[in-house]
């Protein structure tokens, strides 16, 4: 499975599943490396932008509904 299925077949997911995918992800990524990762101005950081774009459209169910708007008119 190419990395672009692997987006598509996660896009699929509801926001849950989605924000524990991409956790999940990032916590198997961080076993997996020989050391800490690099600060964001890093080439390394790809990974963490790259787990960020994924779980937008999880966050963007959370945050963009008529129940949170209410917060943005404060």
């Amino acid at each position: 499975m190419t990395l672009q299925e692997l987006m598509q077949e996660a896009q699929r997911l509801s926001w849950q599943e989605q924000f524990h995918l991409a956790a999940r992800l990032l916590q198997w990524a961080e076993a997996k490396m020989p050391q800490p990762l690099e600060p964001p101005d890093s080439p390394d950081s790809s990974l963490v932008t790259s787990a960020a774009k994924v779980s937008e459209p999880a966050f963007a169910a959370v945050w963009d509904n008529p129940e949170d708007a209410a917060y943005d008119d404060l």
